[in-house]
């Protein structure tokens, strides 16, 4: 690997999407809690996610993987590459010739982790750009494919829910990725700045995401059945 390429917070700043304090923040809360500076500048909201891999894109001269090509890796594979190192790298096997890996990742910059993936795996890897919203549910269908085909379906109040069956990858992402947008949005709307007990909260479930105790999408399920 190239180890003079520029890391992504360089990239944005050259972009112009972030400025030095956001940079900052995002690697003060790494340094606390851990977590990918990528995925810690979106949640934060000092950049989106799409117009943070435009850049890479554009920089890197790599294209970023949409979410129909996403296919079920071999057995093997999956073997290979167990879900809880899948979720604490934040990377998704896509093919294995005995040698390389090839596996999708939202930052292909951060070539510590990929080092360390790589020595852990005892693999050489290559990576292909993906956005991270894709990759986590990825690994939810594929890793858990019989929990992640039956979910539940809102009916009006009186009915009874029904099961809904998918019989694609495709359709249960693009339904996983729909409801994530609306729950961006409603928050967008009523966002206020960070508190510190906020910012406590959100690197505690930072940290309990990548060690693969929940996704992001159970918590918010569990979150809307409190309610």
């Amino acid at each position: 690997m190239n180890k003079t390429r520029k890391r992504l917070g360089e990239l944005l700043l050259e972009a112009g999407l972030i400025d030095h304090m956001q940079l900052n923040a995002a690697l003060s809360h790494q340094r606390d809690w851990g977590g990918r500076v990528g995925a810690i500048l979106v949640r934060k909201g000092f950049v989106t996610e799409k117009a943070m891999v435009a850049v890479i894109e554009k920089q890197m001269g790599m294209r970023c993987m949409p979410l129909e090509e996403f296919k079920k890796p071999a057995n093997d594979l999956l073997s290979i590459v167990k879900e809880e190192v899948a979720r604490k790298f934040g990377i998704f096997p896509l093919e294995y010739d005995g040698k390389t890996l090839v596996i999708a990742t939202a930052d292909p910059t951060d070539l510590k982790t990929l080092d360390d993936l790589g020595f852990q795996l005892n693999v050489r890897l290559k990576p292909v750009l993906a956005l991270e919203s894709d990759i986590y549910p990825a690994i939810d269908y594929f890793y858990n494919p019989l929990s992640s085909e039956r979910m539940l379906e809102k009916k009006p109040e009186g009915q009874e829910e029904n099961l809904v069956i998918f019989h694609n990858a495709g359709e249960m992402l693009q339904m996983y990725e729909s409801e994530r947008e609306d729950e961006r949005t409603k928050v967008s709307g009523t966002r206020q700045e960070d508190t510190a007990e906020g910012s406590v909260l959100a690197g505690l479930i930072d940290i309990l995401v990548e060690k693969g105790i929940f996704t992001r999408d159970e918590l918010a399920d569990r979150i809307r059945r409190k309610k």
